[in-house]
């Protein structure tokens, strides 16, 4: 689902963090009209069986459910697999070799070291069409695989993480960037960071992807290569419109009873 978005023509398709285990901001989410969603287990207290949740509900109304996963072992990331997710994204790859070993937990033997689970949601209880055989392709080719860059080793090691197997795209994350550079975010240093990191991909031809805030972010983004943006968060946007509801109600009522 998420790698037929990644590989269409057009403008990058657009994304947003989801931390509120909710089926009701979900569809309103949804029904927003978002290309994809990342389920963020990493900076989100959600359950195994919240992600499971979100992640049939937007299925179901065709937004690409990604899942951050809080760390680089095998974990939950199976289960999430398993329960429908279309990729997984793997925060703080801090090089080649960490890539490698990630990525392998999440494909199949030879390339890989993913355990069969055909009788769970991803293989439709056992009855998808084509079996085992059918279970697997789409394990292997349907999923998208993201490397997280979030640290200074990784955008000195961006190429050879790009030519890891089973690294179908990376997304660049500022925030965490700033962090390991120490230099505040939006700094000179973090957005040379970025942009180096996003013309590695683009030259390699692996989709790539960031955070940005702003009209003007999202157009260099975009003419720079990004075929995946993501536009704040949901616990971002109901703070933003509960506190834009107060401010206009506080400004309306006469000075007098204020």
């Amino acid at each position: 689902m998420f790698q037929q978005l990644l590989k269409s023509s057009g403008p990058p398709v657009v994304g947003t963090f989801v931390k509120i285990p909710s089926l009701e901001i979900a569809e309103i989410i949804g029904e927003a009209g978002f290309d994809f969603v990342v389920i963020d287990t990493e900076h989100a207290l959600l359950s195994v069986r919240d992600v499971y949740s979100l992640v049939v509900l937007y299925s179901r109304m065709n937004v690409a459910p990604l899942v951050r996963v809080t760390d680089h072992g095998y974990g939950d990331a199976q289960r999430y697999l398993d329960a429908g997710a279309a990729g997984i994204l793997v925060p703080h790859v801090s090089g080649a070799a960490q890539a490698e070993m990630t990525m392998r937990q999440f494909l199949f033997p030879p390339a890989g070291t993913r355990g069969m689970g055909l009788a769970a949601r991803a293989g439709l209880w056992g009855g998808i069409r084509g079996g085992s055989a059918e279970y697997v392709r789409a394990g292997q080719e349907d999923v998208a695989r993201i490397a997280m860059i979030e640290d200074q080793g990784a955008v000195e090691d961006i190429e050879a993480i790009l030519a890891v197997p089973g690294v179908d795209a990376v997304f660049i994350g500022p925030g965490d960037l700033s962090l390991s550079l120490g230099v505040p975010g939006g700094s000179p240093a973090v957005h040379e960071a970025v942009t180096r990191s996003i013309k590695a991909a683009v030259r390699a031809g692996v989709p790539v992807g960031t955070v940005v805030a702003g009209e003007e972010q999202i157009r260099l983004r975009a003419e720079q290569g990004c075929r995946f943006i993501l536009v704040g968060n949901d616990t971002g946007m109901v703070s933003a419109a509960a506190r834009r509801t107060l401010a206009r109600a506080r400004e309306a009522l006469p000075a007098a009873v204020r």
